[in-house]
């Protein structure tokens, strides 16, 4: 019992040190309470992750279960069993899972990193001001799955939340990234699945002493989902232009895995060929990125050593 337990933490410390997240989350925002109902709710999570099984109903192939807390808990808890995704462990297989829940509110401050990075939504700081309720949905067991199949169920759930009681913003936790859900949801429907799981950001670096322009740039969010992050550390070079490579990149790296070695070079044209090392992030949190090193006299920092 003392070598397993050992193996498990050794485990956890190898997940914290990639940035890895066992339990994967979002917050619902709402300007008024939200109503659920539970009907619709139902017929949107059968619509998006699976049939669904409720008491009384016999249907040979459900695919979903549902479990309702009780109302004495003094807070409201819909926990959802997803047949159509399982995770298989030695004892046997497991459906993925996630719980929808109140949730304390949080003041605006708590979100303060998330608004100096919403390039995307210049609405964000003003519509959380008036946000008054929250609820969170998480998943919970699903940390086993592979990556897309992680997403997918979880964008599935999210969706059927997001068409029963429409919330005013998105927070996805992971990614530190606020989201204005009808943007969300568009971007999903044209197949851009990173929307929310993948945030992209910029930081100017001052006070190094150089008179050029120096950028950090960097993707959060895939590293939650067992997938490196991204990042450039640079000089002159244009930031929205990085940031579609490092968009690119991730996608990339969502749809094929960890494919890309040490020392090898990836580039969109014929002149692109910028080297690609695994590293830890030079922004925080803590977890591995793949550093982008566009080549001289570009690249801001040394790949290897750690040093800039």
């Amino acid at each position: 019992m003392e070598e397993r337990a050992l193996d498990t933490q050794e485990l956890l410390d190898e997940e914290k040190e990639f940035g890895f997240a066992r339990v994967y989350s979002v917050e619902l925002k709402y300007k008024e309470r939200p109503r659920l109902d539970r009907e619709l709710l139902y017929a949107n999570m059968e619509r998006y992750t699976g049939k669904l099984e409720q008491p009384g109903r016999q249907e040979s192939e459900a695919k979903l279960a549902v479990w309702e807390a009780n109302e004495e808990a003094g807070k409201d808890l819909l926990h959802f069993f997803h047949l159509n995704y399982n995770v298989h462990y030695q004892e046997g297989d497991m459906p993925a899972q996630t719980s929808l829940t109140d949730m304390e509110h949080r003041p605006v401050s708590e979100y303060a990193t998330a608004i100096q990075q919403a390039w995307h939504w210049g609405e964000a700081e003003q519509t959380l001001q008036e946000c008054r309720h929250s609820l969170l949905l998480i998943d919970m067991m699903a940390s086993g799955l592979e990556p897309k199949s992680r997403l997918e169920l979880f964008t599935g759930a999210l969706r059927a939340i997001l068409e029963t009681a429409p919330c005013d913003a998105l927070y996805f936790r992971e990614s530190d990234k606020l989201v204005e859900p009808g943007a969300y949801l568009a971007a999903i429907e044209q197949g851009a699945g990173l929307y929310g799981a993948m945030n992209v950001r910029f930081y100017n670096v001052k006070g190094t002493g150089s008179d050029r322009h120096e950028g950090l740039m960097d993707t959060i969010g895939l590293a939650a989902l067992g997938i490196p992050d991204v990042q450039c550390h640079f000089y002159d070079l244009a930031p929205n232009e990085v940031a579609g490579v490092l968009t690119d990149i991730g996608y990339y790296l969502f749809n094929q895995g960890d494919v890309i070695s040490d020392g090898e070079t990836i580039g969109f044209t014929e002149d692109m060929r910028w080297r690609c090392e695994h590293q830890y992030a030079l922004a925080a949190p803590r977890r591995v990125v793949i550093d982008l090193d566009p080549g001289e006299p570009h690249y801001a920092g040394r790949q290897g050593s750690g040093e800039e």
